[in-house]
């Protein structure tokens, strides 16, 4: 084989090799910024939940005093 296609061949290899790292740190970048973002999103949906059973109770004290209200005035009539 000449050596024209040998530093040929070595040259497109050498950017094989430049393109797989840059691939690589793109790729562990994404994966970074993939489990960040799934770290709040989990993190978010945990404070959701919270508020969401906090409104529950506030809700069901509400309908506790509107009945407890309810039933005192039916007894004073």
């Amino acid at each position: 084989m000449p050596e024209k296609d040998i530093a040929r061949i070595d040259v497109t290899m050498s950017h094989l090799v430049e393109l797989t790292r840059e691939q690589n740190t793109t790729l562990k970048k994404v994966l970074e910024m993939l489990t960040e973002t799934r770290t709040k999103q989990e993190s978010h949906s945990e404070r959701i939940g919270k508020l969401e059973s906090d409104k529950t109770w506030l809700v069901r004290l509400i309908l506790a005093a509107l009945i407890t209200a309810i039933v005192a005035a039916v007894k004073a009539l």
